[in-house]
């Protein structure tokens, strides 16, 4: 059994750690969002507290965690940022091994990226809110203002951004996912909110302005081993925000699917929220050259929610970002000994078009459509288009 730190409330004061009890079934996998999972785990289920964006794991053996932020910026460019206190290929040591990944692709198409890492005593990460510093860079926030700071004094690239929140938080019960005695999270700390800030190019720094998310995640099993594939969008419009991540587990845990979603309006207000049932369309597949595997082109999601029918379509038009083996230049026994584990981890970042609709009674009460940023997930080795 795996000790779960900072996953609980406060007591008398102080964080406390709390125990998962696992399930007997290993192939069992299930969503905690009853009322015992929020008694257990100390969350309040009528609000996403600061701490909850505070550091929520530890260095142990298999953990890790991620603060992620992206943002389309009103000139066509995109960036994409993250801070994490362990290195996913060194999740199995028992120390951190901070870093960061920042990578700013122009509407012209160049791409800038760096991946500095860090020694743990450079670094801070909070237990009481999101306060992360790793040198001298930051990611901080209260769950209203943020600001990102990649420093550029090194290599002349760089951002320092402030993401103003303009809805509210949102996690999908507990925010947990039970593998047993593992767990796997995902909190939507602002699905939608104004960008401002400068992105340093060649050391010359230009003002932006945009629309832009964060997430924090965390677990206790490296993902690879938990899902087999997972598409993530969120759109972004003036006056709404849409999120999909719908998850496919691996085959050890039966290829269990779980379709969330939900829709805020201007004031954070929840529209629809999903986690169940999904009526999933894929229009068209393409084969990836480079990892051999199948991903969608065009999909379309359906949902029915309280006399709601919502229909969103994806597009995909651009790769940002490309991950598989051949990509990272794994050698080749290593390679067969991950598919032979049932793994060929893989990864797409794309710009894309989505197109949503909301109809109530017979009568569109809503139509949005616009440019976003998804990813496909792919860890598994099963084609994805057999569970959908």
């Amino acid at each position: 059994m795996r000790p779960l730190a900072y996953g609980g409330g406060r007591d008398a004061g102080n964080r406390r750690t709390i125990s998962m009890k696992g399930t007997t079934d290993m192939t069992d996998v299930r969503l905690m969002d009853t009322k015992e999972d929020f008694v257990k785990l100390g969350i309040n289920p009528d609000k996403v507290e600061q701490w909850e964006d505070g550091r929520r794991d530890t260095s142990a053996r298999g953990h890790w965690e991620w603060w992620y932020f992206d943002a389309i910026l009103d000139d066509g460019s995109s960036v994409v940022v993250q801070f994490f206190p362990k290195d996913n290929m060194r999740t199995k040591e028992s120390v951190d091994s901070p870093h960061l990944t920042a990578r700013v692709v122009t509407k012209d198409g160049r791409t800038y990226e760096k991946h500095p890492a860090f020694r743990p005593e450079q670094c801070r990460f909070a237990k009481e809110a999101c306060d992360v510093r790793l040198g001298s860079n930051l990611f901080q926030g209260d769950m209203e203002t943020y600001r990102i700071l990649v420093d550029s004094s090194d290599d002349g690239f760089g951002v320092d951004i402030t993401l103003k929140s303009q809805s509210k938080p949102y996690r999908p019960g507990t925010s947990y996912f039970e593998f047993g005695d593992d767990y796997y999270t995902w909190l939507c700390v602002v699905p939608r909110g104004e960008v401002t800030g400068t992105v340093t190019l060649d050391g010359v720094p230009h003002e932006v302005h945009g629309r832009g998310y964060h997430d924090h995640q965390w677990g206790s099993a490296l993902f690879w081993s938990l899902w087999n594939n997972w598409l993530w969008a969120r759109h972004n419009f003036e006056d709404h925000s849409l999120l999909v991540f719908d998850m496919v587990a691996s085959k050890k845990y039966g290829y269990q699917r779980f379709p969330i979603a939900f829709l805020q309006d201007k004031d954070g207000n929840i529209v629809f929220e999903n986690t169940k049932d999904v009526n999933y369309q894929l229009i068209e597949k393409y084969r990836d050259p480079d990892s051999g595997k199948y991903y969608p082109r065009r999909s379309k999601y359906t949902f029915d929610v309280n006399g709601k029918h919502i229909e969103y379509e994806l597009e995909e038009r651009k790769v940002l970002e490309s991950q598989n083996a051949k990509a990272r230049k794994m050698p080749a026994p290593a390679v067969l000994m991950l598919k032979l584990k049932g793994l060929d981890p893989s990864y797409v970042r794309y710009e894309a078009t989505g197109d949503l609709t909301v109809t109530e009674g017979g009568k569109e009460t809503l139509h949005r459509d616009g440019a976003l940023i998804y990813e496909f997930m792919y860890p598994g080795t099963e084609d994805f288009s057999k569970h959908v």
